[in-house]
């Protein structure tokens, strides 16, 4: 396929975009009324815009998700419609989504629909009432087309299925001005049959093409840019497990952004750089707020901080968010919903995140990432009941390396990667700033100390901590928490290559297992 684009498409591509803010529209209660009046709407718009009007923010781009993509909650003539409240709304005369993306605009933001490729069905909302365990009605009448996993998911090695989400997408596009449209591939990953993913990489690379082509031509028939973006998962190694080709979609231009990862901070921006070099493809990763990365959701802004400022040290072209979407407790109050109190974190969040600047002197948490966790067990195994997943890669962070045992006979050190975009040689002196390691083990038939466990960053032996009991005896098991102070030198700008093991040999059935690690870096003066 050879693309060709029209200078405005190029200057739509290159607008600064701080912060994409990902809007689970319907992940809120707003809509889950039969109430529809215009007032009503005022006070919905007035709920989902509290997020862009709240100032200071960094917000550039907002896309709006619509539901999990298998009924529709616009008037839709491929899909079948939801048979909930959005129909009165249209027989009232309001389109939501239309409202929606004018109210957006209005406010000067770029606008993009987030379709879900392959979305499950588990929402009375937007999903026709049937049991959680059976497919919607669709898939009922289309059995051959589904891959059985928790849910029933379409099967794109089928050409009917890709058939059929190339016209929703297509459908959407020429019903509404959006600056651009993301194809979803974390909601769900699962595109064909377990073990077949890569065997069928070329299916979704012409399927890809056609999306691209088609919304090529809606942009030369409304002569005004629209933009692809795919999100994909935060690594290439998870892209071909996923049956996912970045490397010929990059090859082919078909896509204008990749938005990368959703629950990891591991993400290998360096590796995405590497296949876009050259063109003019941009590149965002991405964090979800509720389905994160295990042990971190819902998590404090030090986090956050950490795990952006880790991001902008490798220089990507903004950054992206997911679920977080509370509003303002005015807003939310005037609908008879009760006020989030997450609404204060997110709101300097999306002050502070958009930038490396504005990230300078801020307290954060630089952490080691745990495999497994995040979802139902059926979705992803738990880091401690792990297996290794054969369905998919993106969101299941596979490749953590926690949780980790210690060698019994403490001659081998546990090697682990901690990331720290803070310039600690830059800070001046430790009364500046304070870092604090902790380190969560989990002991099963023996007894510990802090002189028993030896800590190294970049072979720096740091001194004998402290070492907390965080609860009682359970199922065998001790957990503890070693605190240890870091001095400064230690840390390097970057990757640091971080050591453990025991100073003393445990034999039999007793071991140690480090199930967390976090450096906690505390600017004075600050929260």
């Amino acid at each position: 396929m050879n693309v060709s684009f029209r200078s405005d498409h190029i200057a739509a591509l290159n607008r600064q975009r701080r912060i994409i803010f990902q809007d689970d529209v319907l992940a809120n209660e707003v809509f889950r009324t039969k109430e529809v009046s215009a007032e009503r709407m005022t006070q919905i718009v007035n709920f989902y815009m509290s997020r862009l009007d709240e100032q200071p923010n960094q917000i550039d781009s907002i896309w709006f998700e619509w539901g999990e993509g298998n009924t529709a909650v616009w008037p839709s003539k491929v899909l079948p419609c939801t048979e909930n409240v959005f129909p009165k709304w249209w027989e009232a005369g309001i389109d939501p989504v239309e409202v929606l993306l004018n109210e957006a605009r209005r406010r000067n933001r770029e606008v993009f629909f987030s379709y879900r490729i392959n979305g499950s069905d588990n929402d009375e909302l937007f999903d026709p009432p049937h049991r959680f365990e059976d497919p919607i009605p669709l898939k009922a009448e289309h059995p051959q087309c589904l891959i059985q996993a928790w849910h029933s998911y379409w099967n794109f090695a089928r050409t009917e299925v890709r058939d059929l989400k190339l016209n929703v997408v297509r459908e959407v596009a020429e019903m509404y001005d959006f600056d651009g449209i993301q194809i979803d591939f974390a909601r769900v990953p699962v595109m064909f049959p377990a073990g077949q993913q890569w065997l069928h990489r070329d299916l979704l690379t012409e399927f890809m093409c056609q999306i691209r082509e088609a919304l090529l031509d809606i942009e030369r028939h409304r002569s005004r840019p629209l933009l692809l973006a795919a999100r994909v998962p935060e690594n290439l190694m998870g892209c071909h497990f996923d049956g996912i080709d970045v490397e010929t979609w990059t090859q082919k231009s078909l896509v204008d952004i990749f938005v990368i990862g959703t629950r990891t901070s591991s993400v290998d921006i360096a590796a995405y750089r590497r296949i876009t070099e050259g063109t003019s493809i941009k590149i965002y990763p991405c964090w979800d707020d509720h389905h994160s990365s295990h042990g971190y959701r819902e998590a404090n802004l030090e986090v956050w901080r950490g795990v952006y400022a880790n991001w902008w040290h490798h220089c990507p072209d903004g950054v992206h968010t997911f679920n977080l979407m509370v509003s303002s407790p005015e807003t939310a109050r005037a609908l008879d919903l009760e006020p989030s109190p997450r609404w204060e974190v997110q709101r300097s969040i999306f002050r502070e995140i958009g930038s490396p600047e504005t990230l300078v002197g801020k307290d954060k948490l630089f952490f080691i990432e745990l495999r497994g966790g995040g979802h139902a067990e059926a979705v992803v195994p738990h880091p401690h009941n792990w297996h290794t997943p054969r369905h998919m890669y993106f969101q299941t962070n596979m490749l953590a390396s926690l949780p980790v045992q210690l060698a019994g006979d403490g001659r081998v050190d546990v090697l682990l990667i901690l990331s720290v975009a803070d310039d600690m040689n830059a800070v001046g002196t430790d009364e500046s700033v304070r870092l604090e390691l902790r380190v969560v083990i989990s002991t099963v038939a023996v007894a510990v100390s802090a002189n028993n466990i030896e800590v190294r960053i970049n072979n720096i032996l740091l001194g004998t901590g402290c070492l907390e009991t965080l609860s009682d005896e359970t199922c065998d098991s001790i957990k503890h928490c070693l605190l240890v102070d870091v001095p400064l030198p230690c840390i390097a700008v970057g990757d640091n290559l971080v050591g453990m093991r025991l100073s003393k040999p445990i034999c039999g059935k007793s071991s140690v297992q480090v199930s967390r690690f976090e450096l906690h870096v505390h600017y004075t003066g600050n929260k």
